[in-house]
């Protein structure tokens, strides 16, 4: 037979305090009973196969009304399934990795707590979350973003009227400091010195980055500025030619700002991108980088990790240089050109310094597109680039025999069983 599992006594439970299972009322002053009283939830489960059907109403001290316990029991849903409508809602105005990232940080958070209804959640459990990553050593920013990312729903399920138990977020209050004094703290990446770029791009790069990835992403940042899966991330459709300028159309970023129209710089072309687009194009892949795959960061993540291994073995260690300083690099050496700031932002996907969104889509005419490659071929570095072209910068070798092996892979899927 199987042991019967050892329950809390919930008389003892319910004699602490007002706890009223038949009409779904509960009532917990301060943390202690609350942590109490999730206790008694959980063995009520086990008793019954699931939770009783009640809301909590956390006192702290103050008369319940009849009009806040109406409130209270507003019928709502489980945590998962109120994020998953937020979340779609959210595919009009957030990037897909802003997404990604919000799915991850709920899922902590069902993953600590459990997947309860979104009114059983408040302050203590807030404050527990945002103590532990203070355990963890969870920077100050990141802590504050991912508390941003809850504070942001638990505001939208209270505006549908989802989240009863209160009128605020359970997260208000509870953000590290505030945005001014942190960002003053924050150490800034660093951009590229010319000597650090002579050593990144000396003659062993095309020895120590022999894929299409690793070779070309670095590169193609190193004159645009963008992100690193912003380019991992390119469709091969992406890369054409509008009016009479090669260029790159950014359609995916994490702002608004990102998505953009960027002139491909002739240093590029010299060195055959365009052939290496026409060739990936030609052989009907989708994606520019078609043998990366989608990971929980984008497809960029072999190559970013190519890349780090790269800066040990050259020796630049320094914690503020790493692949996103090609953008402060880009960005530095534009502005110290006296280049027109507005093309600097549209180029790289910037926010101006107001706070202010800048965007240009005029650009996708010839006069914008003209103006925007004539302050990009300013962009000039002291690189040997004849030693750094590749003998095929088409990488046709490695894409035919890729494109074989996922053949041979597909025919063997497809092959009945006998």
């Amino acid at each position: 037979m199987t042991e019967k599992p050892k329950l809390p006594n919930l008389d003892e439970l319910v004699r602490k305090y007002e706890l009223d299972m038949a009409h779904g009322v509960m009532k917990a002053n301060g943390a202690a009973d609350h942590a109490l009283m999730m206790e008694a939830l959980k063995a009520y489960k086990e008793i019954h196969g699931q939770f009783p059907p009640i809301q909590e109403a956390m006192t702290i001290g103050r008369p319940q009304t009849q009009a806040m316990v109406q409130r209270i029991l507003a019928k709502s849903m489980p945590f998962s399934q109120a994020t998953a409508a937020y979340l779609e809602e959210k595919q009009h105005d957030n990037a897909p990795q802003t997404l990604v990232e919000k799915g991850r940080t709920y899922k902590d958070f069902t993953d600590i707590f459990g997947d309860l209804d979104i009114n059983l959640y408040g302050k203590p459990e807030l404050v527990q979350w945002k103590t532990a990553d203070l355990k963890r050593g969870i920077k100050a920013n990141r802590i504050n973003k991912r508390l941003g990312q809850v504070n942001d729903f638990f505001n939208w399920a209270i505006r549908h009227g989802h989240y009863t138990a209160s009128d605020k977020s359970p997260v208000d209050g509870l953000f590290i400091a505030n945005k001014d004094k942190l960002s003053a703290k924050v150490e800034h990446y660093e951009p590229f010195t010319s000597d650090e770029l002579k050593a990144i791009f000396s003659k062993a790069y095309l020895e120590d980055m022999p894929k299409p990835d690793h070779y070309w992403i670095p590169i193609v940042s190193l004159f645009t500025g963008a992100r690193r899966e912003e380019i991992a991330s390119l469709k091969a459709a992406n890369v054409k030619t509008i009016d009479g300028v090669p260029c790159f159309q950014i359609e995916g970023g994490k702002t608004a700002d990102a998505r953009r129209v960027v002139p491909i710089h002739p240093h590029l072309n010299a060195l055959g991108f365009m052939a290496y687009a026409q060739q990936v194009q030609g052989m009907g892949q989708e994606f520019l980088f078609p043998f990366t795959t989608e990971g929980a960061n984008g497809r960029g993540k072999n190559a970013g990790r190519q890349f780090a291994l790269l800066l040990d073995k050259r020796g630049i260690k320094d914690d503020r240089k790493v692949f996103h300083s090609f953008r402060h690099t880009v960005i530095t050496r534009l502005h110290a050109l006296n280049s027109n700031p507005a093309h600097v932002m549209q180029i790289t996907g910037h926010r101006g310094e107001t706070g202010q969104s800048v965007h240009f889509n005029t650009y996708t005419h010839d006069v914008g597109l003209m103006a925007l490659a004539e302050t990009l071929e300013k962009l000039v570095y002291p690189l040997d680039w004849d030693g750094l072209k590749m003998p095929d910068p088409t990488f046709k070798t490695f894409l035919n025999r890729w494109k074989m092996i996922e053949d041979r892979k597909a025919r063997t899927q497809r092959k009945p069983k006998i």
